[in-house]
């Protein structure tokens, strides 16, 4: 029989409500520049007067809302003013410290613009030794020194933006505003849920990242109610549950202000309802599974409209669809007719309803010609998708394939930060090597008990497993280790089944694993959030020749 999600509610609370809270420690700063100077046309100057000759050291630029905003630096002195033009700069990451070296004395400078548009939240300008220095004019730039004291020192993680979040934390805020939509690659909703955050909390780290915390929490609900639908032990099912909160990929991913989160909650849930219309259509419960498979349909229309990917779990849904059908009629358990219903059922649960979910996470898009109607946006936005992602080509550095994600051969270095002192913050996406190297040995395990004999679960679980996986065979464009992320939830899920069917060794395995993924999330803890500690411990986590994470 069974577990039920009521009946056992002690474990699983501890290991969510610990996790939660371990999710918010040292997450980001609720806070950021929010007042702007902002300029619609090139040829803009921004003019400081220090009052007296000022050694100026370094130039700190808190961008908004546009990226690499270029500028002519000049600094002056005498008078009447003599002008020494320095290199032209680049600020380029949006909401985040961007710092620029002067190294120069004088008591004027000119800031000029080079771009149509231009939004700065804060400068801030240090002598040598790191003091403040205001301009005697700043009454005339009041959005611009109004906020210094949110400056941390450096461009911390903690405070702007990593990664990726520069294009969905950015787009996040143009949805909540009615501006036109800077990131247009993949579908509206997983920025939505973004803005929510933003809504809430303000245009800052905390912001724009809460959101997905929120995601990883309930991911860790959903596999808990999946595994009291698989496991009749409640040890085994807190055992995966801890896989999934240990796991460094997921800790660290719904900590972001990305997407991928999103994605993989809805793609669980979506399965979870599957495996519930399998456990009734099994049991001939034909009329009350059918509420399962319009959950399973909406949850898919959730992924799709936050990555076209999840219309990969949602194919391995439908093959796992159609087996069902096709070993129900063989055994005569259901009609001609009755297929024909259900049939029905599926095309409204797997094509109607995520259909309408879809176009539905289009009404907040603002298109870049705004005068185009809702169908003409819908329609463009799906052109330049399909245009982007059949043209995504080249090399990153941050790049892996397919099949290095499971061994976890490169893992994606999101944030550096190297002090004077010997320390360094360095934040990381990767997998826990416990788990995952576990986890792949016992996949092969069941890959080959399969030949021998179909399993009902173990089957469920290794098709939901290779449905986000494999189309990644024959994708062409550079790809990172998060791509592999839709399939850990199923990963765990597996090793708590090969751990049941074998009983007390079974289980043995399984808590060791969970015992060492503990260990494991100790010691690399500082590279999963970003805490500073020395470059020799960092050293000292590098395992793999791709592990580099100092240098």
């Amino acid at each position: 029989m069974p577990l039920t999600p009521r009946n056992t509610p002690l474990p699983a609370a501890l290991i969510i409500l610990t996790y939660s809270l371990l999710s918010l420690l040292h997450l980001a700063h609720p806070y950021a520049p929010s007042t702007s100077w902002e300029s619609p046309e090139k040829a803009t100057a921004i003019f400081l007067d220090f009052g007296e000759e000022k050694d100026l050291a370094t130039l700190s630029v808190y961008l908004g809302n546009y990226e690499n905003r270029r500028f002519t630096l000049q600094t002056g002195t005498g008078s009447p003013i003599r002008w020494q033009s320095l290199p032209d700069i680049t600020i380029k990451r949006v909401y985040q410290w961007n710092t620029v070296r002067i190294n120069q004395k004088a008591r004027y400078l000119r800031l000029t613009t080079l771009n149509q548009f231009t939004q700065l939240n804060e400068l801030i300008l240090q002598t040598p030794q790191g003091t403040l220095i205001l301009p005697k004019n700043k009454a005339a730039y009041p959005w611009l020194f109004d906020e210094s004291w949110m400056y941390p020192g450096y461009a911390s993680h903690l405070s702007g933006t990593v990664f990726d979040e520069s294009v969905f934390a950015r787009t996040a805020y143009e949805y909540l505003h009615g501006l036109r939509a800077y990131e247009d690659t993949h579908p509206p909703l997983g920025k939505l849920f973004i803005s929510l955050g933003i809504a809430c909390f303000g245009m800052n780290p905390f912001g724009w990242r809460i959101a997905g915390v929120v995601a990883g929490i309930l991911l860790l609900v959903v596999i808990w109610a999946f595994s009291c639908r698989l496991f009749s032990d409640w040890r085994t099912a807190a055992a995966v549950l801890l896989l999934i909160a240990l796991d460094f990929l997921h800790f660290t991913e719904s900590r972001l202000g990305q997407v991928d989160a999103f994605l993989v909650l809805w793609m669980t849930a979506m399965s979870y309802f599957m495996f519930r219309y399998y456990e009734a259509m099994t049991k001939g419960s034909k009329r009350k599974c059918r509420r399962f498979l319009l959950a399973s349909g909406f949850f898919m229309g959730l992924a799709v409209s936050c990555k076209w990917s999840g219309l990969y779990g949602g194919l391995g849904l439908g093959i796992i669809w159609t087996a069902m059908m096709i070993s129900q009629y063989q055994k005569k358990q259901i009609t001609r007719k009755e297929i024909k219903t259900e049939s029905a059922v599926f095309c409204l649960a797997f094509i109607l309803l995520p259909a309408v979910i879809y176009l539905l996470s289009y009404l907040p898009y603002v298109a870049f010609d705004q005068a185009m109607g809702f169908w003409e946006r819908v329609i463009q936005n799906q052109i330049n998708m399909f245009h982007y992602h059949t043209h995504v080509g080249g090399q990153h550095e941050l790049a892996s394939r397919w099949y290095q994600w499971p061994v976890i051969a490169k893992p994606v270095k999101l944030y550096s930060m190297h002090f004077s002192d010997g320390k360094a913050e360095i934040l990381a996406l990767m997998g826990n090597p416990a788990f995952w190297w576990t986890g792949l040995a016992i996949l092969f395990c069941c890959l080959y008990q399969m030949a021998e004999k179909v399993n009902g679960r173990t089957a469920f679980l290794l098709a939901s497993y290779f449905a986000p996986l494999l189309p990644w065979l024959g994708i062409s464009r550079y790809s990172f280790l998060y791509h592999y992320y839709p399939s850990i939830p199923f990963l765990a899920l597996l090793m708590g089944v090969w751990a049941e069917e074998r009983g007390k060794k079974g289980r043995y395995c399984l808590f060791s694993c969970v015992i060492v993924s503990a260990v494991f999330f100790l010691l690399f803890y500082p590279v999963l959030a970003g805490l500073r500690v020395s470059q020799t411990y960092i050293r000292f986590l590098e395992w793999l020749p791709g592990w580099n994470f100092v240098s």
